[in-house]
């Protein structure tokens, strides 16, 4: 009987937990971050404060939370969207390919507003944002292994290792998205993305 009760409690514990989240979600596409109060999303979901302290710390750990599931899916896939490409692509068009794919689904999925959220908690460091920007991310690894096989396959020189290289692209990638950010909307991260990437890519490229 207890364990059917520890199961039930369980139960609507989680299912409190997902309402919070999809209020969360929900609210984010209506209103600015920073207009967002707790309150805000425990009316919507129908509990109390407390019970929200009992699955968040905080506003920003709630949002850490959903952040990092777009994070999650996106990665998915980016990782989906790499293998689907011809196996005998050039790596430097790869790599191309890959970041306007990034670019697609970051702009299309996650949008500018909730972009502009996700830096705003990076920056505070208020959370733990690790899981969004840290370097065990799936992102990471798909760089590094289309640069890796550029360089094995003589595509790409470098004195720098895959390591270092990878790092340099996603920094890239962050520090457009970031500039996308503060400037506006109208700034065609897509194109600017291209060129970049471009000038980075010819920076190793092997002249043959």
């Amino acid at each position: 009987m207890t364990a059917k009760k520890n199961n039930r409690t369980k139960a609507q514990g989680a299912e409190t937990k997902l309402q919070l989240y999809r209020c969360a979600e929900e609210l984010l596409l209506q209103r600015d971050y920073q207009e967002i109060s707790i309150e805000s999303i425990t009316k919507m979901a129908g509990v109390s404060k407390g019970t929200f302290y009992v699955h968040f710390e905080s506003k920003d750990a709630l949002y850490v939370s959903i952040f990092s599931q777009y994070v999650e899916t996106l990665d998915a896939q980016y990782e989906q969207f790499l293998a689907d490409l011809s196996p005998e692509m050039p790596a430097y068009d790869k790599l191309l390919a890959l970041v306007a794919g990034i670019i697609d689904r970051m702009t299309a999925q996650i949008g500018y507003e909730t972009m502009k959220n996700l830096y705003r908690l990076q920056i505070s460091k208020t959370v733990n944002t690790e899981v969004v920007n840290g370097r065990n991310r799936r992102l990471y690894g798909l760089f590094e292994q289309v640069l890796e096989s550029g360089i094995r396959q003589g595509d790409f020189v470098s004195t720098l290792s895959v390591e270092a290289l990878t790092r340099h692209f996603v920094m890239a990638i962050r520090g457009l998205t970031y500039e996308w950010c503060i400037r506006d909307v109208d700034f065609d991260l897509k194109q600017k993305a291209d060129t970049h990437f471009r000038l980075l890519l010819n920076g190793i490229r092997a002249h043959r």
